[in-house]
């Protein structure tokens, strides 16, 4: 594959309404994964309502996660927590979005908990959209909590070891709280080039898109470049 296709087009769009045009249907994602480096939460808005309209199952954020010096992040962060929660409820989609928080939930203040669990309950019969809030979420602890629920079960008798298959243990995984738990299309901003142990198990076979940063900042436009792109794909699902 070509690198250049890996990485958005450095000199513009190629005119939104024209990629918008030019998609087809029955090649959309039905899980895209973006890391909100370089997009604002209103962009985020818009990139959720042009999911709706092109029938994407699943928009999860990558916000941010643990790290070296991660209380001290925490801190920081508690107002951006506060946005995350508080601007989902004005995205204008509570008739079309079902919002679905995952990560560590023990060390967002209760005030704020509250907020997302209110999300999450007026949001949970919505069909067109469901959208991932990550806070707090890394792949590799999500594995862990995965692993040591299994084996809690084999330790009840609930299962036998021999029981335990990719299915199954997907199913203990944080994302089981959607049809579409693994994402297709991964869209990485801000001239970022990593995953940042954001969902290891569920993006084994995920297309990566990376886009370079500019003073634009990640917008609709760049988001039908993305689904344009992953469209001229091969996917082979680890084959050759």
């Amino acid at each position: 594959m070509d690198p250049s296709s890996l990485t958005s087009n450095k000199e513009g769009s190629q005119g939104y309404q024209a990629l918008y045009d030019g998609l087809q249907a029955d090649a959309m994602p039905k899980h895209v994964t973006l890391f909100l480096d370089g997009a604002s939460r209103g962009q985020l808005k818009d990139i959720a309502r042009i999911c709706c309209d092109l029938k994407i199952k699943v928009l999860s954020v990558f916000t941010f996660s643990s790290g070296k010096d991660y209380q001290n992040l925490l801190m920081s962060k508690h107002e951006e927590i506060h946005d995350v929660a508080t601007n989902i409820m004005k995205l204008d989609l509570e008739d079309l979005s079902r919002v679905s928080v995952i990560g560590k939930r023990t060390v967002i203040p209760d005030s704020l908990l509250e907020i997302i669990r209110d999300v999450e309950e007026t949001t949970k019969k919505n069909k067109s959209l469901q959208i991932i809030e990550a806070i707090d979420y890394t792949g590799r602890g999500d594995i862990i909590q995965a692993c040591m629920a299994l084996a809690e079960k084999v330790e009840h008798g609930l299962i036998q070891p021999d029981d335990v298959d990719e299915n199954v243990f997907q199913q203990e995984l944080e994302t089981k709280c959607s049809e579409f738990p693994n994402p297709d299309l991964m869209i990485r901003t801000d001239g970022k080039y990593s995953i940042d142990n954001f969902m290891l198990w569920q993006m084994a076979y995920a297309e990566l898109y990376f886009v370079e940063k500019d003073d634009f900042g990640f917008n609709k436009t760049k988001f039908i470049e993305a689904l344009d792109a992953y469209q001229k794909r091969s996917r082979r699902f680890g084959g050759k």
